[in-house]
């Protein structure tokens, strides 16, 4: 396939008046080399890159001027800026990310890169594809990766785990009949590793004879493990096996029995005689889920003090090692808007999320060097903690019920009271805590779509009860709460009957979309009051750290400048050589108010050997306490999950007891109880710093320059333009295949690739980089650790065999 670029020659008058004599007047077409491929030539592909490294973006009067400086002295064939756009944009089209339009539902346009197009870069990128993992992992009591945690392992949705492992030249497929070698037939639910093998939880089957044919019966409660190893015969194959002679048919299942001797139900988790919906999907190719950590934050779009609220999406693989899943390589770009608030945006986000569990996203595997079907799913939502309330549908920390994740509340007696109410605003409110513990949210959507005008009126007329039982039981969705203020506005002003008033209504019902309930009920196997993280960067650090260090500064020491210049004169003293710090002992005093996280960190470390008989006693001893505790908490490796956890409970529960001690007051803060729900949130997800926040807060930088090299009339699609042309650049440099579209059409529509099984034999082309744009990076430079390219990775390693030139 030959590449051929139309761009329009820089024609600049000055080019006399500069000196230069070398006709640069350029081709209106411009035929790529192999050499310097996806770009035609060297200073083009320099310039591109140039252009849309992460922290260090250009703008078009800033090229203007390089372009200018590159001129005057003599350099060839400079293009002008219209032609770099005109090539890129080229570029972009045939092999880069789409950003795709939506029109939200409360009203607002934003961009929303897409999903599928970023997973595909992954699966087929050299550099992040080997280190990918898509099975749990069973590693006893060992817990250093979110794979080894019990929601993986244990907790999360079969139907969103990796439902296949390729054994023996058999793909066993969860939710289908196998036949160990035992002789036993069994189903497996869940695929593991354990000390390298593969492992499944399995079902067993009794087979059941009946008057003219034979077939099973599925029995769940009875459920054990089975090695690769005695794995003999799948779905596909078991007709065709001696092994199975004499036993019912694969596809002959007569329901399953819940409890022994119970009472037949039907299955349906899969078609009996076609098997697995993925198999029938994947049509041979392997099958792998990607669980996701999804993260939204707010953040200023200005350098200026001025506040210029731009909501994000960031989101990185969980499969990803500890040491990696953090690093602003493997960080992500979703979305992002000054006007539209979160859920809004994350409407479009689970709109793709749904659209790849029907289908999957079929992506070229570097590693196995074949197309393969993948599934995303959300591990885990992460943010601070009023956006983790705003996710969870919860009425945030200032209400009576301050706890996202459980019903604490100091008044048992209005405990008890929102106990009672919650039943009856469970039909009126949707998200409540009841809908909140369900998988299948849409069904509640389905039901309000059937609400008759009668009971829609009701609702209306109650709107002030709303706002009460919404204080009363904690409930707060911004989504729904809208899309009532709208209902109640449409008659509000009305004069005149209820005639009026209901044609008034009817109006404004038929303006409503099909889901007006938040978007995060329709994401699958998520519990949003159980799948937000403790954040241990606001928490721990901007939580107790900053509380008691500003009060350490502005209360214990307060105008005694005697023991202010003592503690100066202490943490700069302090010799923290081992700990890689410098401190500044009159900063961290002087500015105690603006401080930021990395300064607390170092506070939290220092405080017990610079504070000791300049404060209380009670309060020293918290602050042992609040030390001793920090450690566990930033653990990155746990050998023993059970021990360790036991002593981080104690640990929290001793800092709590040495605060109330110290005054209860501190109490008054949410995040004194909220740290009390860590513990099982290591156990489910993970080491703290697998969701931790840190290297998210920094790529808000990355988002800021983006937003400020914008013209701010469409800062949605900008930022989302600047982060599609960015993720290109990384791919390509990573020494990734280019999948090139066999036609240019528009790349920010939300067509999907073509599915290769549909086509086997015209799969998208794959074209290999030409060796010009992987020289910039073949040693570390200035680009590479812009990049994050440092590490030096065998790409060839992994060049594939299909379709590849």
């Amino acid at each position: 396939m030959q590449l051929i670029f139309k761009f329009q020659a820089d024609d600049n008058p000055s080019d006399a008046a500069n000196g230069t004599s070398v006709d640069r007047k350029r081709s209106r077409h411009s035929i790529v080399h192999a050499e310097w491929f996806p770009w035609p030539d060297k200073i083009t592909c320099t310039l591109d890159i140039l252009m849309h490294l992460p922290r260090s973006i250009f703008s078009e009067r800033q090229m203007d001027i390089l372009l200018w400086l590159l001129r005057v002295n003599n350099v060839d064939n400079v293009p002008s800026v219209r032609s770099i756009e005109l090539i890129k944009d080229t570029i972009h089209r045939l092999c880069g990310i789409r950003s795709i339009p939506y029109d939200g539902a409360l009203g607002h346009r934003f961009y929303v890169n897409s999903l599928s197009d970023i997973i595909r870069q992954e699966m087929m990128n050299p550099r992040v594809r080997p280190m990918l993992h898509f099975y749990p992992e069973d590693a006893g009591a060992e817990l250093n990766e979110a794979r080894q945690a019990k929601y993986w392992l244990e907790e999360l949705d079969p139907e969103l785990l990796t439902p296949v492992v390729r054994l023996h030249n058999q793909d066993f497929f969860v939710f289908e009949p196998t036949l160990l070698s035992s002789g036993q037939a069994c189903i497996p639910f869940r695929w593991f590793t354990r000390g390298g093998k593969m492992y499944t939880k399995a079902w067993s089957l009794r087979p059941v004879t009946r008057e003219v044919d034979c077939g099973w019966v599925v029995e769940d409660f009875n459920s054990f493990e089975v090695s690769e190893d005695d794995l003999l015969v799948s779905f596909k194959n078991w007709d065709s096996s001696e092994a199975t002679s004499g036993l019912p048919r694969a596809y002959s299942i007569y329901g399953v029995e819940h409890e022994p001797n119970g009472e037949l139900q039907p299955w349906t988790l899969t078609d009996p005689s076609e098997g697995n919906q993925w198999r029938v999907r994947a049509s041979g190719a392997r099958v792998f889920a990607m669980p996701l950590w999804l993260y939204c934050d707010d953040t200023s779009g200005n350098l200026s003090k001025k506040w210029n609220k731009h909501n994000s999406f960031l989101f990185t693989p969980a499969g990803l090692p500890r040491a990696a899943v953090h690093k602003e390589f493997n960080v992500h770009f979703l979305c992002t808007s000054n006007i539209a608030p979160p859920l809004e945006m994350l409407d479009g986000i689970v709109d793709q999320l749904e659209e790849s569990w029907k289908q999957g996203i079929w992506a070229w595997d570097c590693v196995h060097e074949e197309y393969v079907l993948v599934i995303p799913s959300v591990l885990a939502l992460l943010g601070d903690n009023p956006m983790q309330s705003e996710m969870a549908c919860h009425i945030g920390s200032m209400g009576k019920y301050f706890c996202r994740i459980c019903k604490s509340n100091p008044m048992q007696a209005a405990a008890a009271h929102a106990e009672d109410t919650d039943r009856s605003v469970g039909d009126e409110v949707s998200g409540s805590e009841s809908e909140a513990r369900t998988d299948a949210p849409p069904k509640s959507t389905r039901k309000r779509a059937k609400e008759t005008m009668e009971q829609m009126v009701t609702r209306v007329k109650q709107f002030v009860k709303i706002k009460q039982r919404k204080t009363a039981t904690g409930i707060k969705d911004t989504f729904l709460e809208s899309f009532l203020n709208r209902l109640a506005e449409s008659y509000s002003k009305i004069r005149g009957g209820n005639r009026a008033k209901q044609e008034a209504l009817d109006r404004a019902k038929e303006t409503l979309p099909e889901n007006v309930t938040s978007p995060v009920w329709r994401i699958k196997g998520i519990d949003p009051h159980t799948n937000t993280p403790v954040e241990i960067l606001h928490t721990v650090l901007l939580g107790f750290v900053k509380y008691f260090w500003r009060d350490v500064v502005s209360v214990r020491i307060g105008k005694d400048k005697l023991k202010c210049e003592l503690l100066e004169t202490r943490l700069s003293s302090v010799d923290v050589s081992g700990l890689g710090l410098h401190l500044n002992g009159h900063t961290l005093v002087q500015y105690a108010g603006s401080l930021v996280g990395r300064d607390f960190r170092a506070i939290a470390q220092v405080a017990p050997f610079v504070l000791h008989d300049l404060v209380p006693k009670e309060c020293y001893d918290t602050w042992i306490a609040l030390s001793n505790l920090i450690p566990l908490i930033w653990q990155p490796e746990i050998e023993n999950s059970t021990e360790h956890l036991c002593n981080l409970t104690t640990s929290i529960n001793n800092f709590l007891a040495c605060t109330a001690r110290w005054t209860p007051q501190w109490f008054n803060k949410p995040k004194f109880h909220i740290i009390l729900h860590l513990v099982d949130h290591i156990r489910r997800f993970g080491p703290a710093t697998l969701f931790a926040t840190e290297a998210f807060e920094s790529f808000n930088a990355v988002i800021r320059a983006k937003s400020i090299h914008s013209n701010h009339h469409a800062p949605s699609r900008d930022i989302a333009y600047a982060f599609a042309h960015g993720s290109r650049i990384r791919h390509i440099l990573s020494g990734a295949r280019v999948h090139v579209r066999d036609n240019a059409n528009d790349i920010h529509s939300d067509s999907d690739s073509p599915n290769p099984a549909r086509a086997p034999g015209k799969p998208p082309e794959a074209k290999v980089v030409g060796n010009g744009p992987l020289s910039l990076i073949q040693r570390p430079n200035i680009v590479t650790e812009y990049l994050g390219l440092d590490a030096q990775v065998d790409t060839k390693k992994y060049a594939p065999r299909l379709g590849c030139r």
